[in-house]
């Protein structure tokens, strides 16, 4: 008797609950059930109730097997309209996150260090689609155009040398600039921008020949980019450059982390580049010795419709020096949701 016992407890509770199940479905579709099989089911559902609260195993079988009967034939279509509505859910949401990528928020995966300190391979980033007004999707174009990109705003665009592929950088140079490294100084229009030093920066490179890792320090500096029109200095002296500088600034001034690491010689020079044509950006690395970008091959620019969003967070972040047991590799916390500047 010791044994039977807890099996009876166990089928009267499964009995409640089937029970209780039936007279959630029959209200929630009483309409189609109809009233007369309405009240056989409820009949059926006392049944079972009481029949729980007795000792008659007997009793309690047959209540489930006329339920179970009535629940086959009034109620099964339930069963078909709960996968229905699953499924309906599974698309709703699959479509929604298409959705989502298309037009508002698509994840990027940073695939080296050209922007380091500021990205890491291995972040992984989300990007506004809308900054810069919403694209049609799986086209180079938009619907209609918001504010063009700013100097200081990191950009993910598909490189025009190399359609399909995907580049992330920092806009330097908009429309009507003339972009410029001297002695590793960036300079626009003749304009320096200032810079601090920070310390240093120590950071893993791969070595792309060999895949081989090792590690590098570098010198930081803080950059400041006058985000206003950037005029000539009227003469050749510091103070005009200043001046010049400081117009452009009252518009507002992005501040950002950029490293070099290797040594300037006096009078290394890159440029000056094209003016930056209407409808095009200029774009560098952070990381400025180790990055491929509108430097390269003479110069170039990225047309605004390739621009396909603004870099706003790091929402996940893998790579050299995060934590997981026994790994080089893994979590990096202290990267995770971080600003992008």
């Amino acid at each position: 008797m010791a044994r039977k016992r807890p099996r009876i407890s166990r089928a009267r509770r499964e009995a409640l609950r089937f029970a209780r199940q039936t007279l959630a479905l029959l209200e929630r579709h009483r309409k189609r059930v109809g009233e007369e099989p309405g009240r056989e089911i409820e009949a059926a559902v006392r049944e079972v109730q009481e029949a729980a609260g007795g000792e008659d195993r007997e009793r309690l079988s047959g209540a489930l097997l006329r339920l179970d009967g009535l629940w086959e034939k009034h109620l099964a279509f339930a069963r078909r309209a709960a996968w229905r509505e699953y499924a309906e859910a599974v698309l709703v949401a699959v479509a929604a996150a298409l959705f989502l990528r298309a037009f508002l928020v698509e994840p990027f995966r940073i695939p080296s260090n050209s922007m380091a300190p500021t990205l890491l391979e291995g972040d992984q980033v989300l990007v506004d689609k809308l900054a810069y007004g919403p694209r049609v999707p799986f086209a180079s174009r938009r619907f209609f155009d918001l504010a063009p990109p700013r100097r200081g705003d990191v950009v993910v665009f598909e490189n025009p040398r190399e359609p399909g592929n995907d580049l992330v950088k920092r806009v330097v140079g908009v429309p009507g600039d003339v972009v410029e490294i001297r002695d590793q100084l960036l300079h626009l229009n003749g304009v320096p921008q200032p810079r601090e030093a920070a310390g240093g920066f120590g950071y893993e490179e791969r070595n792309e020949s060999t895949g081989r890792w090792w590690r590098d320090t570098c010198l930081r500096f803080h950059e400041r980019l006058a985000l206003g029109p950037l005029e000539r200095p009227a003469g050749d002296s510091p103070q005009e450059a200043e001046k010049a500088w400081a117009a452009a600034a009252r518009d507002g001034v992005r501040v950002h982390d950029v490293v070099q690491c290797r040594h300037s010689r006096f009078g290394d020079r890159e440029g000056p580049f094209l003016t930056v044509a209407p409808g095009h950006v200029f774009v560098m690395g952070d990381n400025r010795d180790r990055s491929a970008d509108s430097r390269t091959d003479g110069g170039w620019q990225v047309p605004v419709e390739n621009v396909k969003g603004r870099a706003m967070r790091v929402w996940w972040s893998w790579g050299r020096g995060g934590f997981f047991p026994f790994a080089q590799s893994g979590i990096r916390a202290e990267r995770l949701l971080k600003r992008i500047e």
